[in-house]
């Protein structure tokens, strides 16, 4: 028996989204061209394209169900935010579908038109930016929320942090404790405005500090990137510099945590070790580890906030906002003490 077409199947032939493909069939054709039209029409007659009978008699139907979309399910800032959005979503009668994209722009469109196709109310997302003209179109039909990156999508909502202000701080406050270099490990910031800004906000305390950048490229899963990068702060140290490894996220400075202590300076007197993100092992090593650690459950919270207000038809008047983040030092870099960087900006 040949397989039945989909929504999806119709939607890739036509080369259009699933909403749109959807508009067409409700009839609702603002905005549409007569060639989109014709196009779909076309497409639905020679694939057989029937609607689901009962899928349509639940279309009025609300499903209080709205979409997540993650980069990486086991990232702590990940889970951190889907239990902050669930909890607070439940909390109003809502549901969560979550699904992982892995990064991975192609994947991330799939997720999106099956979350659509199951009828979803509004979607909540890390995009990878590839899916940036069909997240603007879906945009204006239900809630999407750009989480963690932000892209200038004009109907979509947006919430984040002040990356490179907290990235600057951190790398501040490293000098300021005596360090005298300081390696940043990063993954390839092309495309991702998260890392992005956090590079730049090292950059610019190196500039103000007068000090010699030191970039490392890592790849996470590549262990000859970060042999090269350990290599570098171990050279530093045997030169008499004192040095602080800054990495960009948790999960690269896990990667080469055991290789960094195994190269037996002491920390924090020669070797300090920092990182963006609040790993949930950072209290748990000795000594424990300095970090800037985001307002997750805010996000979460506000994400959550955004979309009920938008689905009960209210106003949201700040299309983005950025929460602020805090600097935990501790003895990983020879300080304890906590301040918040900056202050929560809308707009």
């Amino acid at each position: 028996m040949p397989k039945r077409a989909t929504i999806q199947d119709v939607a890739r032939e036509a080369g259009v989204s699933v909403t749109t493909v959807s508009r067409y069939l409700n009839g609702r054709y603002e905005s549409m061209s007569d060639r989109t039209r014709e196009k779909i029409a076309d497409v639905i007659a020679r694939l057989g394209y029937r609607p689901n009978a009962l899928a349509k008699g639940l279309k009025a139907q609300r499903t209080q169900t709205v979409g997540a979309i993650v980069v990486n399910m086991g990232y702590p800032f990940c889970v951190g935010f889907l239990r902050a959005f669930s909890r607070a979503l439940g909390a109003e009668g809502y549901h969560l579908m979550v699904a992982e994209s892995e990064g991975d722009a192609r994947r991330e469109r799939q997720l999106i038109e099956s979350l659509v196709a199951n009828r979803v109310e509004a979607i909540a997302l890390q995009t990878s930016g590839a899916n940036n003209d069909y997240l603007e179109d879906l945009a204006r039909e239900m809630p999407v929320v750009l989480v963690d990156r932000a892209f200038s999508l004009p109907h979509a909502y947006a919430i984040g942090t002040n990356n490179r202000d907290a990235s600057r701080e951190m790398a501040w406050q490293l000098f300021d404790l005596g360090y005298e270099r300081i390696v940043y490990l990063t993954e390839d910031e092309r495309g991702i405005p998260t890392r992005t800004e956090r590079l730049e906000g090292y950059l610019e305390a190196c500039r103000v500090a007068l000090r010699e950048p030191e970039v490392m490229r890592v790849r996470r899963g590549d262990a000859s990137s970060f042999a090269d990068a350990i290599a570098r702060v171990d050279a530093e140290i045997r030169r008499g510099r004192r040095t602080a490894v800054y990495s960009a996220n948790g999960l690269i400075l896990m990667e080469c945590y055991r290789a960094l202590r195994q190269l037996g300076h002491p920390v924090p007197s020669a070797l300090g070790l920092a990182t963006f993100d609040h790993p949930d092992w950072a209290d748990l090593v000795d000594p424990p580890l300095t970090c800037v650690r985001q307002p997750v459950d805010e996000m979460g919270e506000e994400a959550a906030r955004m979309v009920i207000a938008r689905l009960r038809g209210e106003d949201v008047p700040e299309k983005t906002r950025v929460l602020a983040s805090t600097l935990v030092m501790r003895e990983s870099t020879g300080r304890e003490q906590s301040a918040r960087i900056g202050r929560d900006v809308s707009r």
